[in-house]
């Protein structure tokens, strides 16, 4: 899908979020005890870190999947950024902070990207064109 002279821009951003986001959910599941000391101790909902863990690692992995095939870009940006912003917040200033600073900013550009709503416009045109009449049915 093209967005403009900028096509190649958001493709690259795209994968490359979408990369390390499924790599970090597949890893987690490879390797939890290389991740669970990254978990907070006290967990909502009454979830223990290694459940919390495998949910983390099954959500990254989504939203590798959902940015490798372009699918909802908007909310899954929205939904990187969120997680990131909330990793951000309860592990605080650490080495391996300024990845995660770096992958909110492109979940972030990914989020304000100008798609110019050709998804919408192009399933007004499928409709209007299979639906001549003007019937709903």
């Amino acid at each position: 899908m093209r967005y403009g002279r900028y096509g190649t821009s958001y493709f690259l951003l795209r994968l490359g979020l979408g990369l390390v986001f499924l790599w970090v959910g597949i890893d987690i599941f490879r390797h939890p005890d290389r991740w669970v000391g990254y978990v907070p101790a006290s967990l909502p909902f009454g979830f223990t870190r290694v459940a919390g863990l495998q949910l983390t690692g099954l959500f990254d992995a989504v939203i590798g999947l959902l940015f490798i095939t372009d699918n909802w870009p908007r909310i899954t940006a929205w939904l990187a950024m969120v997680h990131l912003a909330g990793i951000l917040i309860t592990q605080g200033i650490n080495p391996v902070i300024v990845r995660d600073v770096g992958l909110f900013a492109m979940a972030l550009a990914l989020l304000f990207w100008p798609h110019h709503g050709y998804r919408r416009q192009q399933w007004y045109l499928f409709w209007k064109r299979g639906n001549k009449s003007g019937d709903i049915s």
